[in-house]
């Protein structure tokens, strides 16, 4: 399969919001209490969210295949953490139907190449320890777990997992 990625605009924002809600469906249904999934599967709330994240030049960019908008990576020079010329990757999502196609990757390289560029050496996310999938890919990408947990913020306290890649 062939990609477009480039830059999110605001024509973009419908297709964003698409992308994160249907694949957070996909890969948190087993994760997330379903009670408390839905309030994040509110598509006018997260168009609004990248509307706001584009105009303050994020760095958010779309996967496009056969013109249809079927993945995203959001990311930032500067992370939560305060770990140095590290930036973050907040949010990666693919359709489902794209998962183990190529895309991930072709997004990672492109977010991973303009954060090298704003001066980054390092990269952080973090990623629900139960996600099994998504863990496989980092680590296929050179991602490595550094030790660091948390509990997320919902009544069940998943665990997310730190991993960091030297770039």
């Amino acid at each position: 399969m062939k990609y477009e990625i480039r830059r999110a605009v605001i024509e973009d924002v419908e297709s964003l919001a698409n992308v994160i809600v249907e694949s957070w469906r996909s890969a948190y249904s087993s994760i997330i209490p379903e009670n408390e999934i839905t309030k994040f599967l509110d598509k006018q709330r997260r168009q609004q969210q990248f509307k706001r994240f584009i105009q303050d030049e994020e760095i958010i960019l779309i996967g496009i295949c056969d013109g249809i908008p079927c993945g995203l990576v959001f990311a930032n020079k500067d992370n939560d953490e305060q770990l140095e010329e590290c930036g973050s990757i907040y949010s990666i999502y693919l359709l489902e139907e794209y998962w183990g196609k190529g895309l991930a990757a072709n997004l990672m390289d492109v977010v991973i190449s303009i954060l090298r560029d704003e001066g980054c050496r390092r990269v952080s996310l973090w990623v629900y320890e139960e996600n099994v999938r998504a863990i496989g890919f980092y680590e296929k990408y050179g991602f490595t777990f550094d030790g660091t947990k948390k509990h997320s913020r919902f009544s069940n306290k998943p665990i997310e997992l730190r991993y960091i890649l030297d770039i």
